[in-house]
């Protein structure tokens, strides 16, 4: 560790907190559409608003992967970490609340909900989680995309 333990745990707990300004997307029938049969899903809610509204949703639904079209276009930043030599993906935890329908505006925030600093069996690890929160125009959570990273 280059710098001294409670300097590490001083920056991590630094970081908690908003991290820019809510990114906002529409959600689009051709993106929808091309995610579906990307993850061949075939479901008609996916293609056909009729067949969408008949099952109770607003319009066409989109497939929860249509996700990561709004994690990679939305705010982009990094952390300068301090200390280690490499940061690497400890995994993913998502919480699906309202559909994402074709016409919502989504809007995604994202904020650091958690860093620590943690005694692995290598040495310290920096722990830290990412939280992104997505938004429909109707103030409705419609999914939350957890990232946790280490580190090291």
């Amino acid at each position: 560790m280059e710098i001294p333990v409670p300097e590490v745990e001083k920056f991590l707990a630094g970081l908690v907190g908003p991290v820019g300004s809510p990114d906002t997307m529409a959600v689009e029938l051709g993106a929808v559409r091309k995610m579906a049969k990307a993850v061949e899903d075939f479901d008609s809610i996916h293609y056909d608003a009729a067949a969408a509204i008949a099952r109770g949703y607003r319009g066409v639904v989109a497939p929860w992967p249509l996700l990561w079209l709004f994690y990679f276009n939305g705010t982009e930043h990094s952390i300068d970490f301090p200390f280690g030599k490499a940061t690497v993906h400890g995994e993913d935890e998502y919480e699906f609340h309202e559909p994402m329908i074709v016409g919502d505006e989504i809007a995604m925030q994202m904020a650091i909900t958690d860093a620590r600093l943690k005694q692995g069996r290598s040495g310290p690890l920096g722990i830290v989680v990412e939280e992104r929160r997505f938004t429909n125009q109707l103030g409705k959570l419609c999914a939350v995309l957890r990232t946790t990273l280490i580190r090291r």
